[in-house]
């Protein structure tokens, strides 16, 4: 049996590419990055964007769909040495753009009206939302991953589209009309029932970060905070200052107001929870015996230059807005695994 590390206190991550995982010097020189800093967590890519499986399977039925090559290997042995050293693993999985899946099930794709396979703008292709065969795959891919070591399982893009040509997109099993938002909490549901009161695995969402404003809509692609918020241990907002339009909050440029911008996603998206709470309340007072949990926020924050040059000041700034906002994490994104090593406190009295 694998030992598992207990969420810490204040979880403090960083994302890691399965490619780089996989690289031993590339690799080694970010475990070190953790040892020798405030960081204790790990974000890191079991099933990405191109959808195969990063690790050698122990679940039979998932080997079809690993890597020919799979980066992490056998999982009990990458994690083993990471969980001496205190590192808390959490495993990235891409839910519904899975390109893999697709070419070896074209029946769970997204078609394309008029024929063949439906594509983003970047030539991706998609699952359906509302596939259950999906949603079981996904689901033993995380208790795979859980079974070898890693410490919670972070589901990313568990969305409908958002870009391309949406118009033309013919779907399988979703039927068009029940709203996108409840085909998404079916799914949030669904995952929080077979992991974690079946199996106990702590469970996270990525969501966008306009998910934190827009507390009445669904932006079209399904999800609600609220929605989320039932149904996990930790949801993510990607609040990368970056990403939000000129104008956003009277700024100019918001990549150029890190603390702000991210201070003010979480103070709105905790009016959502203050809400879940007062529901939760008034349900305990009719039966005390009700076990109800909502999700703590933890986002992602950004580590990269894009609509502004980024210094340690702001990469720090962004981490002082999650405190200052009521977050009980952060998670730091570059997608090269790149990051800002100055920006973050030494060792010494880390939460470890």
């Amino acid at each position: 049996d694998v030992a598992h590390v207990a969420p810490p206190e204040f979880v403090k991550g960083i994302y890691i590419s399965s490619a780089t995982a996989g690289s031993a010097k590339r690799f080694a020189q970010l475990v070190g990055f953790v040892d020798r800093t405030e960081l204790n967590a790990m974000v890191i890519d079991v099933k990405d964007g191109n959808g195969a499986i990063a690790f050698v399977p122990a679940d039979a039925a998932l080997a079809p769909f690993a890597a020919a090559k799979p980066e992490l290997g056998k999982l009990a042995e990458f994690t083993r040495p990471l969980h001496e050293k205190g590192i808390y693993l959490i495993a990235r999985v891409f839910v519904f753009q899975d390109p893999w899946l697709v070419g070896k099930h074209p029946e769970l794709a997204v078609k394309r009206q008029g024929g063949g396979v439906w594509r983003d703008r970047r030539g991706t292709s998609w699952l359906d939302p509302a596939s259950r065969e999906v949603w079981k795959y996904d689901a033993a891919i995380a208790r795979d991953a859980y079974a070898g070591g890693f410490d919670e399982v972070q589901f990313d893009y568990i969305r409908f589209l958002s870009d391309g040509n949406m118009s033309l997109a013919v779907y399988p099993a979703y039927d068009g009309k029940t709203p996108k938002a409840d085909v998404m909490r079916s799914f949030f549901g669904y995952m929080d029932a077979e992991l974690r009161e079946k199996a106990g695995i702590p469970i996270s969402a990525d969501l966008f970060g306009l998910t934190m404003w827009a507390h009445d809509s669904d932006l079209n692609i399904g999800q609600r905070l609220d929605n989320a918020a039932r149904h996990f241990d930790f949801v993510s907002p990607m609040v990368y200052p970056s990403h939000y339009p000129t104008g956003f909050e009277g700024f100019a440029n918001p990549a150029d107001h890190p603390y702000e911008v991210v201070h003010d996603n979480l103070v709105k998206g905790q009016k959502v929870f203050a809400v879940l709470l007062q529901e939760d309340l008034a349900l305990k007072e009719k039966n005390p015996a009700l076990s109800l949990k909502i999700a703590t926020v933890r986002p992602w924050l950004q580590d990269f230059d894009l609509g502004a040059v980024y210094t340690p000041a702001m990469v720090k700034a962004q981490m002082k807005a999650s405190v200052d906002g009521g977050a009980s994490g952060w998670i730091f994104w570059n997608a090269g695994n790149v990051y800002t090593e100055s920006a973050f406190a030494p060792a010494e009295g880390a939460d470890r």
